[in-house]
């Protein structure tokens, strides 16, 4: 036992050279029967190994509870983010579902209001176009009528001309005979007036009731040329009545034809918008509606997930107060009994089973050699607790030798290899958490630019329909006011106009009527005299001569006068008629573009309102990539600003715990081979 105690042994200065794992096989096989000789030294053992085992458990489930609470509170907080978001989602849905219904409304009332106006247009102007068609035909009927007139008087008159010759004295029975044929065909045509009828039918009997083939011309046959001029004349100007009044007719057809599809264009035109509006609401309705329904069960199984959370969080944290308490009430208990065997059984012990009170010599070089061991790798990794552990080693050792001291080194080293497997453990937990929270963190920081990106460019876009309304809506009030303007200049031009018609209107009626009264005077007093004649005696006479010059130049004047009367007339018509053609094209226009400009206006009003809120979310979602990055900051700090990686610091702690077992296994090693030789002394 003496040599091979002396061959296992480490020389003062030097390194066992026995390895770990032989020494640990000794020491095993050796413990056995020290613990069997030494019962009271193995509880105390065994209360410290348990004390240990508790306070190791109560750490570990410490770091657990920890995270647990950090879990908690994590996802506590994402799930009142959620909610808080899902709520204002629910907002904004049921505002748009709301706007959209009252779109609906608005744009199938409008629809209804169009639609009749359409069908009330096209029913007027199909009216109309069968009241144009048969005025027209009427037309081409009594023109047709009229022209077969004029012909067969035009023939009675070549007829009449060229029976009389050239002289118009005398008619034979064969000019009368042509003459009374085409006099006769004129009875039965419905455009000459009944009053002619009954000139003509005198003329024919009064000519069949002459005798002979020859008679000097008498009354009757100048009035049958004059009969028939004066009908050809009635007859021509029918006509011409009856295309004047053709002409106004599809003048005011087409006015009206005209006007009735500028109303149907417009208003489909209005339909058409109007139903794209209506379709475009009903399907923004319908995706908002869609999108509460995802909405509302994602806040509500949120809200579920949060009151679950909630009561599992508190569950586990009055499960782990009590663990706690229970956990320091067993080390108390463990600490008093430890204490008691102390005090009450260190003698007995002591006599019983004085194991440790020789080789007091062997003893303090193992404490030695471990003292100098520890403070070499102390140096070597740079660990102050190393250092400090060998000091206290060496404290210990000057207060004497033997098992009580072998214990508490034996606890100094296995506490400092415990506190090093638990940093190990830590840093290793604390290096997942950086890499998982690092991952989380980058992610959410990514997802939060592209939102910003994403509202960014969709603020841009609205920007710039902000803009184009603007301008669209300036353009429009600029052409609205200069339709108004140019309304306003017509109006006025047109009454003056007016005014000056009516002057001018009542000036040359004035000027006609004057003129026919004195020309009507004029005719009375000389109508009487002859104006081819003298008078055959040399007394006073009415100056014929120069009343015909007199009445002569009224006549022209009365002419021009009615010439004037008629061309103003016609002028203020025309005018007239231009004035209301632009007036409608104004009220058409003006039509068209405050439809455009409320729509346009109304359109303005939803895109500052999109921008306002698009601005929030941005400002929202800035404040929370600012707040992501704050964490980042502060995440980076933790898990990358360290001055060595993890694997060089896991590295010099597996070192450092590899040297430390190297200690334990000295003593334990020592602690066998005094156990060995004492109880052969005994023996």
């Amino acid at each position: 036992l003496k040599r091979a105690s002396a061959n296992t042994l480490p020389q003062k200065g030097l390194i066992a050279p026995t390895s770990p794992a032989t020494v640990m096989r000794v020491a095993l096989s050796v413990f056995g029967a020290v613990a069997a000789s030494n019962p009271v030294g193995k509880v105390l053992q065994l209360l410290d190994s348990l004390a240990q085992k508790i306070t190791n458990e109560g750490d570990a489930e410490g770091r657990q509870y920890d995270k647990f609470v950090e879990w908690c509170e994590d996802n506590a907080r994402d799930l009142q983010h959620e909610l808080s978001n899902s709520a204002s989602e629910k907002e904004q849905l049921e505002a748009t579902i709301e706007r959209a219904s009252s779109d609906i409304e608005g744009a199938e009332t409008e629809i209804g209001e169009l639609s009749s106006s359409i069908a009330e247009a096209e029913a007027d102007l199909e009216k109309a176009t069968q009241v144009r068609n048969a005025q027209h035909q009427d037309w081409i009927e009594r023109n047709q009528e009229l022209s077969e007139t004029l012909d067969t008087l035009a023939r009675a008159l070549s007829t009449v001309k060229q029976a009389l010759g050239s002289n118009l004295v005398q008619l034979n029975s064969a000019a009368i005979s042509k003459v009374s044929g085409a006099m006769t065909a004129l009875l039965t045509a419905s455009s000459v007036a009944t009053a002619d009828k009954a000139k003509l039918e005198a003329l024919l009997q009064a000519t069949n009731g002459e005798e002979g083939d020859n008679y000097e011309a008498h009354d009757g046959t100048k009035a049958i040329v004059e009969i028939l001029s004066d009908m050809y004349d009635k007859a021509e100007q029918q006509r011409a009545d009856a295309e004047k009044a053709e002409t106004e007719s599809k003048y005011n057809f087409e006015m009206v034809k005209q006007s009735l599809k500028d109303k149907i264009k417009h208003d489909n035109k209005s339909l058409g918008d109007t139903k794209h509006r209506l379709a475009s609401s009903k399907e923004v309705k319908s995706v908002a509606e869609g999108d509460l329904g995802s909405a509302s069960k994602d806040h509500a199984a949120d809200s579920s997930t949060l009151q679950s959370l909630q009561v599992d969080c508190m569950v586990k944290a009055s499960d782990h107060e009590a663990s706690v308490k229970e956990r320091s009430e067993e080390l108390k208990a463990l600490a008093a009994a430890k204490k008691t065997i102390e005090d009450k059984t260190g003698g007995a012990s002591g006599r019983a089973y004085g194991l440790i009170q020789t080789a007091t010599k062997t003893q303090q070089d193992g404490l030695t050699e471990v003292t100098r061991m520890l403070r070499h790798l102390g140096r070597k990794s740079g660990d102050f607790n190393l250092s400090l552990l060998s000091s206290q080693i060496s404290a210990a050792s000057q207060q004497g030798a033997g098992a009580d001291v072998f214990a508490k080194v034996k606890g100094l080293i296995e506490k400092m290899i415990q506190r090093l497997l638990d940093d190990a453990k830590a840093e290793a937990g604390h290096k997942a958490y950086c890499d998982k929270e690092m991952a989380e963190t980058e992610a959410k920081k990514a997802e939060h630019e592209e939102d910003l990106d994403h509202l960014s460019s969709k603020i841009a876009q609205g920007e710039a329909a902000k803009a184009r309304l603007t301008a669209d809506i300036a353009e429009l009030e600029a052409e609205l006011g200069s339709i108004a303007q140019s309304q306003k200049e017509m109006d006025s031009n047109r009454n003056a106009e007016h005014e000056e018609y009516t002057q001018a209107k009542k000036d040359y009626e004035d000027g006609v009527e004057g003129i026919q009264m004195a020309i009507k005077v004029l005719k009375e007093y000389y109508g009487s005299s002859s104006f081819a004649q003298q008078p055959e005696v040399s007394t006073h006479s009415a100056a014929g001569g120069e009343a015909s010059g007199i009445i002569g130049l009224l006549e022209v004047a009365e002419s021009d006068f009615s010439k004037l009367l008629a061309e103003t007339e016609a002028d203020e018509k025309d005018s007239q008629s231009s004035y209301d053609k632009q007036t409608k094209a104004n009220k058409i226009a003006k039509a068209e573009k405050e439809t455009s400009l409320k729509y346009k206006t109304k359109e303005l009003k939803e895109t500052e309102a999109e921008l306002a809120e698009l601005s929030g979310d941005k400002n929202s979602e800035q404040s929370e990539l600012d707040a992501v990055l704050d964490y980042y900051s502060k995440i980076k700090k933790q898990c990358v600003a360290k001055p060595d990686s993890y694997e060089t610091r896991k590295a010099r702690r597996e070192s450092e715990i590899k040297g430390l077992k190297e200690a334990l296994d000295i003593l334990e090693s020592q602690t066998a081979f005094l156990a060995v030789r004492r109880v052969h002394r005994h023996a």
